[in-house]
């Protein structure tokens, strides 16, 4: 029963370590590698499929550690695991303020290409939508808002309604609430492996005690 469990946790925690990578890392690195926000993306959940990897080991070797080990070592390997349910809360928590507020930096940045866009004649402003294949702030209305024509690169070869600040919002956004997700879940998974490895000391120690007594107590029952 317990077996079967065990390998359920490792197929799952696989299973997320390549949707990450297949949906996530490889993705944005082949289609947005030119962004700064892009390397964000992929360092926030490089770092966590790497932790999810080191939650496979550790949940392999605190199991057979607690089948190989004397009784009372064991005990010593739950710190470990504390340590780890620990780093990894500080770490990522940290770590996705500081992709909140890339995004949100990176957002101000459009904003301000697009008024550079026309009060200094800046092209940084159409490579991104060349780039993107999106049309100005807001879409081709940002464009009759300011009075001017809608560029020709907005036509592909029909015209392209969604705005780049958009764009960039229904992609990078998601990130953020996958990246809350899977921090989440790898917490949980940590916890259920602490809590698991610990129940099994326990036992084990509550086991070890109750074979001492009948090795002292054995000796006057004979």
């Amino acid at each position: 029963m317990v077996g079967n469990k065990t390998k359920k946790l490792v197929v799952l925690l696989l299973g997320l370590d390549l949707a990450i990578l297949l949906r996530i890392i490889i993705y944005f690195s082949f289609r947005y590698s030119s962004f700064k926000i892009t390397t964000d993306v992929i360092s926030y959940f490089c770092g966590l499929t790497s932790t999810i990897f080191i939650i496979k080991i550790l949940f392999w070797v605190s199991i057979s550690f607690l089948s190989l080990t004397a009784d009372w070592i064991v005990v010593g390997y739950i710190p470990v695991l504390v340590y780890v349910l620990n780093w990894t809360y500080f770490t990522f928590s940290q770590r996705l303020q500081l992709l909140k507020k890339n995004y949100e930096l990176y957002m101000d940045g459009i904003s301000q290409k697009w008024l550079n866009n026309f009060n200094y004649n800046a092209t940084d402003m159409s490579v991104l939508e060349k780039t993107l294949q999106c049309c100005g702030l807001e879409g081709p209305r940002s464009y009759m808002s300011y009075l001017r024509t809608v560029p020709k690169h907005c036509f592909n070869p029909e015209l392209i309604t969604l705005g780049c600040s958009y764009f960039i919002e229904n992609t990078f956004y998601p990130m953020q609430e996958a990246g809350i997700l899977v921090f989440r879940l790898t917490l949980f998974v940590e916890l259920i492996i602490l809590s698991f490895y610990t129940l099994k000391v326990y036992k084990k120690i509550i086991g070890s005690i109750g074979k001492h007594k009948k090795q002292i107590f054995s000796p006057h029952c004979s």
